[in-house]
């Protein structure tokens, strides 16, 4: 009868497990990073193009939140940050112009909403895929 040994099972188990933590911290914020500043871009470039632009503060607010840990592993946040003069923040310009409103009477008028944030997305998608892959791969590359 044949018999198979096999050594290195346990060492070959430990380096997988090491991997995987440093995938879960620095490889993984890196990754988010990266993707995060191509939907950056995308959202600039979305806003740009439907005219929601006057003094160009929104625009320029776009911006990811730190990477932070969430209940489901890390996460990260793109959305327009700050206040206009008028103690606005532009995430609420943002809604609206996403969502829209109804005229209030009280001298605001309605605002179609027109979705620009999730044609922002939809187009960025691939780009954040690639831009996450490219930041992995960079990584295990100075890994190896």
């Amino acid at each position: 009868m044949a018999k198979l040994t096999v050594t290195g099972l346990d060492e070959l188990e430990d380096g997988l497990k090491r991997l995987e933590q440093n995938l879960r911290g620095v490889a993984e914020t890196r990754m988010l990073q990266a993707g995060a500043q191509v939907l950056v871009e995308a959202w600039q470039t979305e806003i740009g193009a439907r005219g929601h632009r006057i003094t160009g503060a929104m625009m320029d607010s776009v911006a990811a939140t730190p990477v932070t840990a969430g209940k489901d592993g890390l996460e990260i946040s793109v959305y327009p940050q700050g206040t206009d003069s008028h103690r606005i923040t532009n995430a609420q310009k943002a809604f609206i112009l996403h969502h829209g409103r109804k005229a209030t009477g009280r001298g605001t008028k309605a605002i179609k909403g027109d979705r620009f944030v999730t044609a922002a997305e939809k187009a960025a998608k691939p780009r954040v895929i690639e831009a996450m892959q490219q930041a992995l791969n960079e990584y295990v590359a100075r890994k190896e």
